[in-house]
């Protein structure tokens, strides 16, 4: 005489069919991404361990049971945990996530020093400007001696170079570097003791285009960022 089912055995077989249904229609599921890598590897194990039924049938099937179900050589085969290919697609499913997760952290700490070092030109940039429309000491023959300035712009142009093969975080501040580039070049082909008139030039190209001004938002801006 075959058992009575339990109808709360019967209602969570009806549950798990219909589980594994929607997990055989990855169209169907939802759009968070963390959930669909969920179920993706869900998914994955199911298909595995799917490549196995047949020797699961064999060795797991209780006697006298026709019906044998999905749902019960699934549970049966992660009962008995007979198939090391689970343990290793479960090792492998955890490797990914590791991985990703080592991946996406690098890459997000790579931005942050990216924009740091953005930052830091900008704001450097900003600090030389103002200091060039301060009244300086004089050298020979009443000539502004700017050779602090020009040794800035001398580094700060190879920072420039350095960034623009790296790329900018945001089109706007690609556009501000080439700007402050041009600026500082004129600046760092200047000798130390510069003339007052190629001075007074140089600090009305820097207020036309608001070079200090733009040099500062932007050096704020990225700071806001890696904050």
């Amino acid at each position: 005489m075959q058992p009575q089912l339990d109808p709360k055995t019967l209602n969570d077989a009806a549950a798990d069919a219909a589980a594994f249904d929607a997990l055989m229609h990855p169209e169907a599921w939802p759009e968070d991404p963390d959930r669909q890598g969920e179920l993706a590897e869900l998914l994955e194990l199911h298909l595995a361990l799917q490549s196995h039924r047949d020797s699961l049938d064999l060795g797991l099937k209780p006697r006298g049971i026709v019906g044998f179900s999905g749902s019960w050589w699934l549970a049966a085969a992660a009962a008995a945990v007979l198939l090391p290919s689970l343990y290793a697609v479960k090792q492998v499913q955890t490797l990914r996530r590791q991985s990703r997760n080592i991946a996406r952290i690098d890459q997000e700490a790579s931005k942050r020093i990216q924009d740091r070092l953005w930052a830091g030109f900008f704001q450097q940039t900003s600090d030389l400007l103002k200091n060039f429309e301060k009244h300086p000491e004089l050298c020979a023959l009443d000539k502004e001696n700017r050779e602090r300035e020009r040794e800035a712009a001398v580094s700060l142009l190879l920072a420039s170079h350095q960034l623009a093969a790296q790329g900018a975080p945001v089109p706007e501040a690609e556009a501000i570097r080439t700007d402050l580039h041009a600026w500082l070049s004129e600046l760092a082909l200047e000798d130390g003791c510069l003339n007052p008139e190629r001075a007074q030039e140089l600090r009305r190209w820097a207020k036309a285009n608001n070079l200090e001004g733009q040099a500062e938002r932007m050096g704020k801006l990225l700071r806001r960022e890696t904050a």
